[in-house]
């Protein structure tokens, strides 16, 4: 039979515990079962006054208010204090009971604006949850995957006012540059002047993001975030910037920095927007192999009179003569050497009078005469295409869509990682490593959770020693500082 439910039971009052109304399998305590946040207090101590002013809010409650709002996809600060008030296993997380106030949603912008903005707080807390994982040798060092996803920036695509701005090369590009000029210089050719102006478009709402257009793509004004994971998912490192960078340029410095960090490093795995010779070379000298797509050389199709089909001639069919420096076309006539571009690539072009009545001209060129280019660091790749061909290398990129691609797909749909309302790239990129902090945090509560791994738990076991020592020389004065010091 149909019944109704009373609603006095609104008013009654029980007697029960917060921890007995949080789920035992609830995400919070799988998280609290693997990492203690008190870590965090050893970073900021710095930053807060031990004996002055009135009482803060607790830094560890205020970076785990940030963790919530990622691990659980909330979109604003201001939404993630609703939920928190009204939620009790956040309570739980955050140690506040049932009547205790929340911290405003503006708390935390105010103390990152007059705490953490400039500091390297972000980068310590992302690097010290990756050493947690390193020691309990979760992580695979031997294998990286890069790419690089569109973050959408909070400014309107149409309030921009377009620009000339001063090209910013990179080291690894500007020591190219000084090579061709010195090979332009022994070949009695001037010199070419890099010292060149682009047009860009730069948003009045957020100065630090650039249009974004790529393929289908709706075009926006955007960050880019480059991320590194190893084989089995876990983020490495991530470093933000304006969407309008290449990711062969701004990839450079990024990989270098990364295979750097980790010696034991063998490949690094990347899609097609990393395919600069500068890039692999960078790799290739330290003994790493990249590993991007192999892309099948195809030329344009040419439909004859009698309906059938056949492919103009690409650099493929050009035979090269490295002794002698030339090429060779499918008709024996030689395309000699011209000189240097500004993109580094030697020049080969052939002979008008050779191109003029050449029967396969049609299926060649259209111009007067053929143009072939050669990279100076045209060795990588031959040597990626090889790799790239091998088992081993088509077996490590298939590994891409389980890895990097798939974290993107996650952090987008579960962690606000597509869209930012934050302006600046400081603060994009300290969100984005909170971001990742949070996906690898999720990703070992969950692992733990489900399998029964034994792991030690990520936390400072240092905390509480340098903690008394601060507060032990915070009330002695400097006369009695410096008597210590001399001792």
């Amino acid at each position: 039979m149909i019944t109704k439910k009373n609603e006095q039971s609104r008013k009654n009052i029980q007697m029960i515990d917060i921890d007995t109304l949080v789920p035992t399998n609830h995400l919070v305590r799988k998280i609290e079962k693997v990492i203690d946040f008190e870590f965090i207090r050893e970073y900021v101590i710095d930053m807060y006054s031990l004996n002055k002013g009135r009482p803060s809010i607790d830094p560890v409650v205020l970076f785990k208010i940030v963790f919530i709002q990622f691990l659980f996809g909330i979109k604003s600060m201001r939404q993630t204090i609703k939920e928190i008030n009204v939620n009790v296993a956040y309570r739980w997380f955050l140690g506040y009971g049932f009547t205790e106030t929340i911290p405003n949603y503006s708390t935390f912008s105010q103390n990152y604006r007059r705490r953490f903005v400039g500091t390297d707080i972000f980068e310590k807390i992302f690097k010290h949850i990756f050493e947690g994982l390193v020691e309990n040798g979760l992580i695979k060092e031997e294998s990286y995957f890069v790419d690089s996803t569109h973050i959408k920036a909070y400014a309107n695509k149409r309030r921009v006012d377009n620009a000339y701005i001063d090209v910013d090369y990179n080291i690894y590009t500007k020591n190219l540059h000084d090579e061709i000029n010195k090979k332009r210089v022994k070949e009695n050719k001037k010199p070419i002047d890099f010292n060149q102006k682009k047009k860009v478009a730069i948003s009045r709402t957020d100065p630090d993001c650039g249009m974004f257009h790529k393929g289908e793509k709706e075009k926006q004004l955007a960050y880019s975030v480059q991320t590194a994971v190893d084989e089995n998912g876990w983020v490495i490192d991530c470093k933000t910037t304006s969407a309008s960078v290449n990711d062969n340029n701004s990839g450079m410095e990024f990989v270098d920095k990364l295979t750097d960090e980790h010696r034991e490093t063998k490949h690094v795995v990347m899609d097609a927007g990393y395919t600069s010779p500068l890039l692999q070379d960078i790799l290739l000298s330290k003994g790493i192999m990249p590993v991007i797509p192999y892309i099948k050389p195809k030329g344009k199709k040419l439909e004859k009179a009698d309906g059938e089909i056949e492919f103009t001639y690409t650099k493929h069919y050009f035979k090269y003569n490295e002794l002698e420096d030339f090429y060779v076309c499918p008709y024996l006539k030689l395309l000699t050497y011209r000189g240097i571009d500004t993109g580094g690539y030697r020049v080969y072009r052939s002979k008008t009078k050779d191109c003029r009545d050449c029967p396969y001209k049609h299926k060649c060129t259209n111009q007067n005469s053929k143009t072939i280019t050669r990279h100076l660091l045209e060795y990588t790749k031959k040597r990626t295409t090889e790799f790239r061909l091998s088992d081993e290398g088509k077996e490590l990129y298939r590994k891409r869509k389980y890895t990097i691609e798939r974290l993107f797909a996650q952090c987008k749909m579960s962690h606000c990682l597509g869209f930012t309302l934050l302006k600046g790239q400081e603060k994009n990129h300290n969100r984005n490593l909170i971001v990742y902090s949070a996906a690898n945090i999720k990703k070992l509560a969950l692992l733990v959770w489900k399998h029964e791994i034994k792991i030690t738990k990520i936390s400072s076991l240092k905390l509480s020693f340098l903690t008394e020592i601060r507060r032990f020389f915070s009330k002695l004065s400097i006369k009695q500082k410096n008597n210590l010091v001399l001792r």
